[in-house]
């Protein structure tokens, strides 16, 4: 190892020392809080599945999103993705995020649903031991366990049924 040259860090311009102290954040000024640090803004599951529902179906977001799904990309994944990220951006509490991830679920399986799109629900799905009974159900019901309805509103659900089309979205099958 020549000592001379630059490692993989330095030629990107990174230094793994430059990072905050541990404990750092706690000498901070409690004036300056951290948006998780204060009172959410949603306090209810209904309210926060909307807010979701409204930032997921813009149409960046829905690309993304439908690009995420037809790559593969679990969709417990995605809820929990999502779900900190409101967290973090302090709309709601741990709590809440914890009571929405099963709607949330719900909601991005109808999203991929509505696009034809067969969801992956999580990782290792496909390597499930599955029993003999359970498959001959699923061929004799010839299709999916349908969406709960009890789980994401119902006008949440109609509008799903109301997005934009791919080739509205500019995306190629």
């Amino acid at each position: 190892m020549d000592k001379e040259q630059q490692n993989k860090l330095e030629q990107a311009g990174r230094n793994p020392f430059n990072a905050p102290m541990p404990g750092e954040s706690l000498t901070q000024s409690p004036d300056q809080k951290f948006p998780w640090e204060q009172p959410a803004s949603i306090n209810k599951v209904d309210d926060a599945i909307k807010e979701v529902f409204i930032n997921l179906t813009q149409k960046d977001s829905l690309i993304e999103l439908l690009n995420l799904l037809n790559n593969g990309q679990p969709v417990d994944e995605i809820a929990q993705v999502i779900a900190h990220r409101g967290v973090t951006e302090g709309k709601f509490n741990p709590d809440l995020m914890l009571l929405l991830l099963e709607p949330l679920m719900y909601l991005i399986i109808a999203i991929a649903e509505e696009y034809e799109i067969d969801p992956v629900i999580y990782e290792g799905m496909d390597n499930d031991i599955i029993d003999v009974e359970d498959v001959d159900k699923t061929i004799s019901a010839k299709k999916v366990k349908e969406i709960r309805k009890d789980s994401v509103p119902s006008s949440i659900l109609s509008r799903v049924k109301d997005l934009p089309s791919e080739e509205e979205l500019g995306m190629e099958k």
